[in-house]
């Protein structure tokens, strides 16, 4: 009857040096986990650059991802610009608005936006682009993730001057 408690004993020992790793030092530290980029707001910024001295902006509208708009900070002048969860869009209200190669500083800092943590922001959507002194001009952009220019920010920039 003895000899099962020694086979008992036996199988307790193996089981007991198979949860140890005999090249794992007892003070090792468990593997850390890889960082995840905690939540930052940044002003955003349109990159967009006109093809030719004719081309403008027309309009605008574009869904992120990874982020949400947490205020509306500039709109060029002559623009409507309207924003709220991930979700903008602006357009000239007249042709006269239109963003063409001398008013590019009209793009910068239009929103700020609160990214979410662990996730890359990304855009979709299109812009609106146009030509000068021609009607049918006109054509449409896919909008990416390099038409944004970010910046790290904690509120929206005074008013420009």
């Amino acid at each position: 009857m003895r000899t099962w408690r020694l086979s008992l004993l036996a199988v307790l020992l193996a089981a007991t040096a198979a949860c140890h790793d005999a090249k794992t030092p007892k003070d090792a530290k468990p593997p850390e986990r890889p960082a995840v980029s905690p939540p930052s707001t940044e002003l955003v910024s349109l990159a967009w650059k006109p093809t030719s001295g004719d081309q403008n902006l027309q309009s605008f509208e574009l869904r992120l991802t990874g982020a949400e708009i947490v205020s509306l900070c500039n709109k060029p002048p002559g623009w409507i610009v309207e924003g709220a969860g991930d979700k903008i869009k602006g357009y000239a209200t007249v042709g006269a608005g239109f963003v063409g190669v001398e008013h590019l500083d009209d793009l910068d800092g239009l929103f700020l936006i609160q990214t979410k943590a662990g996730q890359p922001l990304g855009v979709s959507g299109k812009l609106l682009t146009g030509v000068y002194a021609d009607d049918g001009g006109q054509s449409e952009l896919a909008a990416t993730p390099a038409l944004l220019r970010r910046e790290p920010a904690v509120e929206c920039p005074p008013p420009k001057g």
